[in-house]
């Protein structure tokens, strides 16, 4: 069954996707503006991964509770600073554990906010085909790395920096969703330490900050299998940490009383890291939870 599972998976996500490249294909050879022709783009993968989910029911998704409440909160934010001149990017943070996380949070999010965020990708992926079109579609950022080895994260700097400056203009209007444990994880159950690199960026923009977390979907789409569509149950949730930016989070850490001599010593950056980990961490926790009662009542 998990056999067919993926099979059948496999085949729609493979039609939908190439679908979704020529598609995105037409559209840059229209002439449209450059935000809009991306967000179109980003419109379209959206699409094509919504319907290969819907069409593999066995993969089932459950939101946490407060879900739509913490949404009622960022997009009531969202449409009140639209309204002013100064913009603050939104950053989406979410933990990584499948290539699923991926979808997953794709397809939950509102065509609205995904039509302004953009994300990080291995500049490997886009080599790829029909992926690589879509990456560049969608106006995704490259990030070259000279070792591929699990756990090291040696960047070519020089190649990086050029790239920091196309995300930089992009967070005058825009927003970023990323992974900021850098890496999938290999042991779910425990959220690793945030990588510095995108705690500076977010406290250079000001950027205000949402957690996007899911339980098991790894189950649904093992990290080293090349595709998902294995029966399982996901868990999801929303979580709003710093609704007026990350400069007033910290300010607000640091005003804890319960941090150690350790913490006060911490540079802003690594201060965040460490407790949005650990916000993550809880977040994670509380949905594994929710995750056994559903396998409880499902067994």
């Amino acid at each position: 069954m998990k056999i067919l599972g993926q099979a059948w998976f496999a085949t729609w996500l493979l039609v939908s996707m190439a679908l979704a490249s020529a598609l995105i294909k037409l559209v840059s050879l229209i002439g449209l503006p450059k935000e809009r022709s991306e967000g179109i783009a980003i419109a379209i993968i959206q699409t094509a991964w919504r319907i290969s989910i819907c069409l593999t029911p066995w993969m089932r998704f459950t939101a946490s509770r407060g879900w739509d409440e913490e949404w009622a909160k960022v997009l009531a934010i969202m449409e009140a600073s639209d309204a002013r001149t100064n913009h603050k990017p939104w950053m989406f943070l979410s933990n990584h554990t499948s290539f699923m996380d991926v979808l997953l949070f794709t397809t939950l999010t509102r065509t609205s906010v995904m039509w302004k965020c953009r994300t990080y990708m291995d500049n490997a992926l886009f080599k790829t085909p029909i992926l690589s079109s879509i990456c560049r579609g969608c106006g995704h950022f490259p990030v070259y790395f000279k070792s591929t080895e699990e756990g090291k994260f040696t960047v070519d700097k020089e190649k990086n920096a050029e790239v920091d400056k196309l995300v930089d203009a992009h967070l005058k209007t825009g927003n970023l969703c990323f992974y900021p444990e850098g890496q999938v994880n290999k042991d779910p159950d425990n959220i690793m330490a945030f990588r510095f690199g995108g705690m500076k960026k977010a406290l250079d923009v000001d950027a205000r900050l949402v957690l996007f977390v899911a339980v098991g979907n790894p189950r649904v789409w093992p990290k080293k299998a090349p595709v998902g569509g294995m029966p399982g149950h996901v868990n999801y949730g929303l979580k709003l940490i710093a609704p007026d930016g990350a400069k007033a989070y910290v300010a607000q850490l640091r005003g804890r009383d319960d941090l150690t001599t350790e913490d006060k010593e911490m540079a802003d950056h690594e201060l965040m890291a460490k407790f949005l980990r650990l916000a993550m961490q809880e977040n994670y926790d509380c949905l594994k939870e929710g995750a056994n009662d559903n396998k409880a009542k499902d067994d």
